[in-house]
């Protein structure tokens, strides 16, 4: 992706962000680069610094048309400036007022000082003599590729007013650059494995959580092949084999009991419901009319399924017997888990981290496990771990309809919640939920970032497995740290590892809008910026603009069929838009050389305010 194209989109960004001009502050011992617009009596003038205006006591005369560098002397009760260098026309050359400033403030000379002093220079950054000999030192250590970035990283922490420490600087040059949390996610996890200094419950604690944030979709592609594979079993009309794999694999996993086989396996269900069912034995022929009561109230405690459901299973029980009316059960218990597989994500607010089943699925283990200990959340996990590591033809196709399900059943909502789920396993809220008073801290201490905390402060813990968890925790705070807010506009960063069915994305969301007079996110304005580094599509910015509630979505890729696959999506997209009040204006399709191309002469003039949560 060009750099000039990001910069060209994250300017505009930050227009939104600060809406109205924001004022100049300044501080003793900074330095900036001014013009002398108007002089006054008492060796006062009008100085523009940038976009900025302001009268401040000069120590000489000077000439109106002329610029300098200043040195911040005083800013009260007034502000008093000390020429560092000039004066400069403003048809000097470039490169000769670099050098002199260099000379006149006694900076070390090199090619990442003039870099840094040029890029000054152009943007009108006000800094310190100090605040640049820190910034060429972050400069000096980073890969020539990457420098233009981190300018903008340096540009950032002066505007935000941070110091220029290594940790703030790569937590916001992993931003600026749109580098994935993948790579240093992986060192973790390798580190984890390998380092034996770590304490046992601290490694599967965190090799725990690094699971479910590297797998999302694990719970509800697991509550899939549960669904399948037992609709798989009882299916006569499927072939012996696959039927037998599907056993195997369901015996395997602790679904089924060990001793079940195909040429039992009715008579093995039947077995297990009565017995859920309170029968001593399982009864046999046709139901006495106690025994069909019994049958009645077992099948009306079945809540997950519907009135029909229940209706026609108690048919069943009185006209096909206990058999029949246990491989039902089973079997209507598995296509409503099959079909209804994305419960699961509705209950995400209220779950502990390792997330448990829905409650169809908890039913069904419930039911065949009858009687034995019950950890449903490690039986789901054993079972896809074990599908995917079979080497069985027939197992493998299994996984593929299950991961086929999911995929198809993906939506907004399940997005959202996915996003949401990794937000708060990583912990990114984790300092705001402590001074917000988090209702549930054990759970709050569940997540990566305090884990990763205490590691960090353990000095019983290798030095190498601390650095890694302090780069993680650098990483982490580069998305806060570049999420700010002024007055009403707010800016929100968020960055993501996300990962679906082996497929790795590094995703970095950038949202601007304001809040309104009653602190809540004004949803009728907001520009939304989605950078994705896609295992097909590659790099890849969506950038949507809410205007009044009206959409207008422009996709940035370089792959020139990307539009004719798109467009039978935005008829979809329309109606999805439709139905939570908005309006699809239309959908684009931009190469990112053609936008930059196009953008070069022009200036961003719009602000785009207001605000939109991930509904979308």
């Amino acid at each position: 992706m060009s750099i000039s194209f990001m910069n060209t989109i994250q300017s505009q960004m930050t227009g939104a962000a600060q809406g109205s001009q924001q004022p100049l502050v300044l501080n003793e011992g900074q330095m900036i680069h001014g013009k002398i617009q108007q002089l006054f009596p008492g060796q006062l003038a009008e100085v523009q610094v940038g976009n900025h205006k302001m009268v401040a006591k000069l120590e000489v005369p000077m000439r109106a048309g002329d610029s300098y560098y200043f040195q911040v002397t005083s800013v009260q009760p007034e502000v008093q400036l000390k020429i560092i260098s000039g004066p400069t026309s403003a048809q000097a050359n470039v490169g000769q007022q670099l050098q002199n400033l260099i000379q006149a403030m006694q900076l070390p000379k090199s090619p990442e000082m003039t870099t840094l002093l040029s890029f000054v220079l152009e943007n009108k950054i006000p800094i310190s003599r100090e605040g640049i000999l820190q910034a060429v030192q972050l400069l000096q250590g980073t890969p020539t590729e990457n420098q233009q970035n981190a300018l903008g990283s340096i540009q950032k922490m002066l505007n935000l007013k941070l110091p220029l420490t290594e940790n703030l600087f790569q937590a916001i040059l992993g931003v600026e650059s749109k580098e994935g949390l993948h790579t240093t996610m992986q060192s973790l996890k390798t580190t984890l494995q390998s380092d034996s200094s770590i304490p046992a419950q601290m490694r599967e604690n965190m090799l725990k959580v690094l699971s479910q944030i590297e797998r999302p979709l694990a719970t509800s592609t697991s509550t899939a092949l549960l669904g399948e594979s037992l609709r798989t079993l009882l299916n006569n009309e499927q072939s012996p084999e696959l039927r037998f794999s599907t056993l195997q694999l369901l015996k395997e996993s602790g679904i089924i009991p060990r001793q079940a086989s195909l040429p039992n396996l009715p008579n093995t269900l039947a077995t297990i419901i009565a017995e859920r069912a309170g029968f001593s034995q399982v009864p046999q022929g046709s139901l006495s009319l106690p025994q069909l009561e019994t049958i009645s109230q077992f099948v009306s405690e079945l809540s997950s399924l519907t009135t029909s459901q229940r209706e026609s299973l108690v048919t069943i029980a009185r006209t096909q017997g206990m058999q029949s009316f246990a491989q039902a059960v089973v079997q209507m218990l598995s296509e409503s888990v099959a079909k209804n597989l994305m419960q699961s994500t509705n209950q995400v607010a209220n779950q502990p981290i390792n997330q448990l089943p829905n409650q169809l699925t908890q039913t069904l283990l419930s039911l065949l496990n009858y009687g034995e200990p019950s950890n449903d959340s490690s039986k789901m996990m054993t079972l896809l771990q074990n599908a995917e590591q079979s080497n069985r033809t027939a197992v493998q196709q299994l996984v593929q309809l299950a991961e086929s399900t999911v995929s198809t059943a993906i939506d907004g909502k399940m997005m959202k919640d996915t996003i949401q789920t990794i937000f708060r396993s990583l912990g990114m809220n984790y300092e705001s939920a402590l001074l917000g008073k988090e209702a549930q801290p054990e759970r709050l201490m569940q997540t990566l970032k305090p884990q990763l905390l205490t590691m960090l402060h353990d000095p019983a813990i290798s030095a190498n497995a601390r650095e890694i968890a302090e780069q993680f925790v650098v990483r982490m705070n580069g998305s806060p740290l570049m999420s700010t807010e002024s007055g009403v506009n707010q800016q929100l960063v968020m960055q993501l590892p996300l990962e679906f069915f082996g497929k790795k994305i590094d995703a970095t969301l950038q949202w601007n809008g304001r809040m309104k007079e009653d602190d809540k996110i004004d949803a009728d304005f907001a520009r939304i910026l989605f950078y994705l580094n896609l295992h097909s599509l590659q790099e890849t910015v969506v950038d949507m603009q809410v205007q009044n509630r009206i959409v207008t979505v422009t996709v940035f890729n370089e792959d020139a069929t990307l539009k004719m696959l798109g467009q039978p999506l935005e008829e979809q997209l329309k109606d999805g838009l439709s139905a939570i009040g908005y309006t699809l204006s239309g959908v684009f399709f931009e190469g990112f050389l053609e936008h930059e191309k196009e953008s070069k002469p022009a200036k961003a003039k719009e602000v785009y305010e207001g605000g939109l949560d991930f509904r979308i």
